[in-house]
């Protein structure tokens, strides 16, 4: 027998082994009921979302990290008129305004002025993130909503989720990887044994034991929230302005897109299971005050010495002695390397005080994408607007809306992605006619009907 017969042998033998041993496992899990499988994918922790208020039922008190915080809201058991939940974050929650001033009670009141006496019950979770809002889905479910309106992402990118080690390294081939590896009895039975850690971890703030390298330290530094920026002040750039170096950049690029992959899975978990539940579902996606500057720049395809001199370059004042026109400036600094967020930042400003305002706003839009440090990015939006399309919902695109805010943002948001008073009621008149068209009717007795 050759050698490669010999190699291929071993290696049919070999994988027809490993399929008994799963089959074998598949079937002591199917006869005992325990599932070796692990999924990497963050779980929800345990939260209790509705407490006691004697007849009444309230929302429990903070639970969870110190940043977390709810509305006291107070409310009965049996809705007795069409019942709205509204679940997010901080946008919901209304970050800066008082309850009665949130856009989830500027939507009660312009729901009222349109003639629907209906109640909207503000289930904003300050400081969360996805897989966190799943035990919300549940509250909302249990309150017997007639509707509910999903406006979730702005802190996906803000919470640290990652692996730590070698695999950090690589986070977002280690994830693929381990879900599919994931579905398999034999490879959780192994991890188990071996102490592979089962899930991606999700801390704002736990720092690895010790770091292995200083790139290590760098990634975890724009990781961490608040970020640690004075670890990327540079000498040979102006204050103020943050550059990561390409290997930095890369990596911080794959925890993004993991980031963005964990909020699909559990954006998809929410609304399957709200429509199991037959309960109508509005998803909005968030807005984002485009005029705010990039945290973190990262250096992609051009050579991070030629980054530093463009950035250096555009960063001089006009002197009279660059004849470089502005626009032709910025136009080489996108082509020498597009994916610096800096670059399209300096470019939508640009073309903003030149009055080319679509122009503008796909610049800008491409600064936060590309912004290593972001909050809610236009691909988060785009998941949010495909994952309900996918299912048939409705979807308010209050990110497109804000862009007739651009040239006054300070008008209607309080920081680059929590709105003011004038923003919660403008959102509240936008949502009103979609919630009311999806909305069933309630009869006297409380039984609903079709809208």
């Amino acid at each position: 027998m050759t050698r490669s017969r010999r190699l291929v042998y071993a290696l049919v033998t070999a994988v027809a082994l490993l399929a008994g041993v799963e089959l074998l496992l598949r079937g002591l899990s199917a006869a005992t009921g325990r599932d070796f499988r692990v999924d990497p994918l963050p779980a929800p922790e345990p939260t209790a979302v509705l407490c006691e208020f004697g007849d009444l039922l309230r929302l429990c008190p903070d639970q969870g990290p110190s940043y977390e915080r709810v509305r006291p809201l107070v409310f009965a058991r049996q809705p007795d008129r069409p019942r709205v939940v509204a679940i997010g974050e901080s946008f919901v929650y209304g970050l800066g305004l008082p309850t009665e001033q949130a856009w989830p009670a500027r939507l009660q009141a312009h729901l009222h002025d349109a003639g629907i006496d209906a109640e909207v019950l503000n289930l904003g979770r300050c400081g969360t993130y996805a897989s966190r809002l799943i035990p919300l889905v549940e509250a909302a479910i249990a309150l017997q909503a007639d509707a509910v309106v999903i406006a979730a992402g702005n802190n996906e990118h803000t919470m640290t989720s990652f692996y730590a080690g070698p695999a950090g390294r690589h986070p977002l081939a280690v994830y693929r990887i381990s879900r599919r590896l994931g579905r398999l009895q034999l490879y959780g039975l192994l991890a188990t044994a071996i102490g592979i850690p089962p899930r991606v971890e999700e801390s704002p703030s736990a720092p690895p034991a010790r770091f292995g390298t200083e790139i290590d330290a760098q990634v975890y530094a724009a990781r961490r929230r608040p970020p640690d920026l004075h670890v990327f002040q540079r000498p040979d750039l102006p204050p103020g302005i943050h550059l990561a170096s390409a290997r930095v950049t890369r990596i911080l690029e794959q925890e993004q897109r993991l980031k963005e992959e964990i909020f699909a899975d559990h954006l998809a978990t929410m609304l399957d299971m709200l429509r199991e539940a037959g309960i109508p579902t509005v998803v909005c996606t968030l807005p984002h005050d485009l005029t705010a500057p990039p945290v973190l720049s990262g250096v992609h395809r051009a050579p991070e010495a030629a980054v530093v001199a463009m950035i250096n370059r555009l960063e001089r004042p006009p002197d009279g002695r660059d004849p470089a026109d502005p626009a032709d400036l910025l136009r080489r600094a996108v082509d020498l390397d597009p994916a610096v967020s800096y670059f399209q930042y300096k470019l939508g400003q640009h073309r903003l005080q030149t009055g080319a305002r679509s122009a503008a706003v796909d610049a800008l839009r491409a600064a936060v994408e590309w912004d290593l440090v972001p909050d809610v990015t236009p691909s988060i939006n785009r998941i949010t607007a495909t994952t309900a399309t996918a299912r048939g919902l409705p979807v308010v695109d209050l990110a497109r809306h804000a862009d007739a805010w651009l040239a006054e943002p300070g008008r209607y948001y309080l920081d680059k992605v929590h709105v003011n008073a004038r923003g919660a009621d403008e959102i509240g008149e936008i949502l009103a006619p979609v919630v009311a068209d999806v909305l069933p009717r309630r009869s006297p007795g409380g039984a609903r009907s079709a809208p």
